[in-house]
């Protein structure tokens, strides 16, 4: 009781006299709290709202640093996962790269024993049959007797490589080469019962022809014969008729001349036909020569006698022509193709024997 008494007299008391009266009422009213107390209440309500800043904060501070550290952990995790992915598949090439490389050098070694062995062979052919390298000679020969003989018709060098091969078949001294040697002498004496055609020689008879072009001088006009008219009087009184014409005619040519011509007039050619007549002579004549090298007999022929023709009937006749219709008249009697055989019956006799002994000693090593 004593505190309630002490409390309720430290309380200020307030007298009316310190009341405002209210505008309104007219009633007195009681003053605000004293300025103490509303800053003590002011200072309160601020620090709360900062302590749940400073709380709001600080959670979204530790949210962010969660966040950001998780984030990272994913990234690096997904890294990880790269580098583990690419390391395998590194890993994987290296060990396909090995296996590549182990077979590599098993096929190597491989390829390094054969290539020992066919040098053993071979040693050992070159060491028990040195002959069969002259028979390899023998049927190159041949071979190459028939390109002379075929591409270029060279028929002297053909025969002397046959020749060549047979020596060295017959410096072999084997009797199991007899069959090979008669075919073979057959092929030679096919190839020098050939016709020999001087081929050079006919060329440089028509280039000689053909030099003799420019020399040539055109045919003129050559006028036919005129009948002389018969003026002479009969002594026969029936014939008047007759004598008047005669007279009348005698009379009358001392002012005009009128005289027929029988026969065939050939006209004079321009200068420019000139020109092309004598460069296709030339033509002409240069056929024939490319036609004696490639022996197409119905070319040759057919060139000489067009060249032949237009000499008589274009051009005058002098030295310059009889020399060419007489070269021309030679050459068409030449025969120029040549029937070579198809194939020389030695050739396919030596291959195959070549190769039945080098398979006999190939499988026998």
């Amino acid at each position: 009781m004593t505190n309630n008494n002490q409390d309720k007299q430290a309380k200020p008391v307030t007298s009316s006299a310190n009341a405002v009266p209210d505008t309104a009422t007219g009633k007195p009213v009681e003053p605000a709290a004293t300025q103490p107390q509303a800053k003590e209440k002011t200072s309160s309500s601020s620090a709360i709202i900062l302590a749940v800043i400073a709380i709001v904060l600080a959670i979204l501070l530790t949210a962010g640093l969660y966040w950001h550290g998780h984030n990272q952990t994913v990234a690096q995790a997904a890294q990880l996962a790269k580098l583990e992915a690419e390391l395998n598949r590194q890993q994987g090439e290296q060990a396909a790269l090995q296996s590549h490389l182990g077979k590599l050098d098993s096929s190597q070694a491989s390829a390094d024993e054969q290539l020992a062995g066919l040098s053993r062979k071979l040693l050992a052919l070159d060491n028990k049959r040195p002959s069969d390298w002259m028979l390899a000679e023998a049927e190159y020969l041949v071979r190459m007797a028939g390109r002379k003989l075929w591409l270029e018709q060279d028929v002297v060098a053909a025969a002397m490589m046959l020749a060549n091969a047979d020596e060295r078949l017959a410096a072999l001294n084997d009797p199991g080469l007899v069959s090979v040697r008669q075919a073979l002498a057959q092929d030679i004496a096919s190839i020098k019962s050939l016709r020999k055609v001087d081929r050079d020689g006919l060329v440089i008879k028509l280039n000689t022809i053909n030099d003799q072009v420019d020399k040539l001088k055109l045919t003129g006009i050559v006028m036919a014969q005129a009948a002389e008219p018969d003026h002479t009087l009969s002594e026969s009184v029936t014939d008047w008729k007759e004598n008047l014409k005669k007279s009348w005619a005698g009379f009358s040519e001392n002012f005009v001349t009128v005289r027929r011509r029988d026969g065939k007039v050939e006209a004079l050619i321009s200068p420019q036909q000139h020109w092309y007549l004598a460069e296709n002579l030339k033509g002409k004549l240069l056929q024939a020569q490319l036609a004696v090298y490639r022996e197409q007999q119905a070319v040759f022929d057919s060139s000489l006698a067009q060249a032949s023709e237009w000499l008589t009937n274009y051009y005058a006749d002098d030295s310059v022509r009889q020399f060419m219709l007489e070269q021309i008249e030679q050459l068409r009697g030449q025969q120029i193709d040549v029937d070579y055989p198809e194939q020389f019956s030695a050739q396919d006799r030596l291959q195959q024997l070549l190769d039945d002994r080098l398979q006999r000693l190939l499988t026998g090593l």
